[in-house]
């Protein structure tokens, strides 16, 4: 069909007004009548504008994932959705990636009459400076087991700066932002969220790392093993690979005595009906050696040969103590919506 004069005037005005950035770039459902409109953010003081990103938003209804919709942001980082359904069983997640670093406000939803919604996405720019990274808090957590304890680890890392942590080292081709070390005689290593070989990676020392970015603000690594005591004598022991601002170590109060240089007892702390040990350290420097003994009130019985059987990792009292109950909860469920995320990319 031949274009008119006209015609070719339209488009080509249209052509610049996106060029622009006058238009904002929309992606729609054929269905409802929600609108979903946001903006990327650029968080870090000198960072590049966030026009021509990738916005991606995934669907959800109940339990089901529907088609994801995918836009670009105009020169203004600016984004729409339309079509979408509103009712309460549907659910929304938008993300965008930004040096290789996925970011989402988290899942949204609208409220009943609402066909509205707004959002705003923050990226940051990206850096390898390995001085942003520090454990404002350490807490370990300590029962007993078949095996000899059972031991669970939360560690809350800061970042202050605003620049986003992505490590400079890689294994297997993949950078990684945090190392642990187990005390020798550990095993049977889980993760509250992520598995060897996904987010965490395994280390020759017998260790392991973290892939996860540290967006500005807190970032949080949760873990459990079992640890094998040789008469009751438990060792914990290992290099403190980052600063430590607060360490503390719970133990049940049924005997047991921690021995430790650089630990003192803090009091008691109870949870779900139970009376636990307190020990407390606070400004632990990295590159020294973290002393952490624990004497058993009795003799435990040695490790079989075939190690089976998960230890208790205490997530009841991870909820239920006071200490942890002032971890605040949004790094895990940002973990959690990056991860899924990521799953889909």
């Amino acid at each position: 069909m031949k274009r008119t004069a006209f015609g070719r005037m339209r488009s080509a005005w249209l052509f610049v007004i996106l060029c622009l950035g006058l238009l904002v770039p929309t992606a729609t459902w054929a269905a409802g009548e929600g609108v979903l409109e946001g903006q990327v953010v650029n968080g870090t003081a000198d960072g590049q504008a966030a026009g021509g990103l990738e916005v991606v938003l995934r669907a959800f209804q109940g339990q089901e994932e529907s088609e994801s919709q995918t836009t670009t942001t105009d020169a203004q980082g600016r984004f729409r959705f339309e079509h979408l359904e509103t009712g309460s069983d549907w659910a929304y997640l938008v993300r965008v990636g930004y040096q290789d670093v996925l970011y989402s406000p988290g899942t949204l939803v609208f409220e009943p009459g609402q066909s509205e919604l707004s959002t705003e996405i923050l990226v940051y720019e990206a850096t390898t400076d390995v001085r942003t990274v520090r454990a404002e808090r350490a807490h370990i957590f300590v029962t007993l087991s078949d095996m000899g304890l059972g031991v669970t680890e939360l560690y809350v890392f800061s970042n202050t700066t605003d620049r986003t942590y992505v490590g400079a080292q890689e294994i297997d081709g993949r950078r990684w932002t945090t190392r642990f070390l187990l005390p020798k005689d550990g095993f049977d290593l889980s993760f509250d969220d992520g598995t060897l070989g996904g987010r965490f990676l395994s280390t020759p020392e017998g260790g392991f790392v973290d892939t996860e970015p540290h967006w500005p603000g807190t970032t949080s690594v949760l873990f459990s093993y079992d640890l094998a005591c040789l008469g009751g004598n438990c060792n914990l022991s290992r290099e403190l690979l980052y600063p430590i601002s607060n360490l503390n170590v719970l133990i049940p109060d049924t005997g047991a005595v921690v021995d430790s240089a650089q630990l003192t007892l803090a009091g008691t702390q109870e949870a779900q009906g139970g009376s636990f040990l307190n020990y407390a350290g606070l400004n632990l420097a990295s590159g020294q050696e973290l002393d952490l003994r624990v004497r058993l009130p009795g003799a435990v019985s040695q490790p079989a040969a075939t190690r089976g059987g998960q230890a208790s990792a205490l997530p009841w009292i991870i909820l239920g103590s006071v200490l942890v109950g002032l971890v605040l909860v949004y790094p895990f469920w940002r973990r959690r919506v990056e991860a899924a995320a990521r799953e889909k990319k």
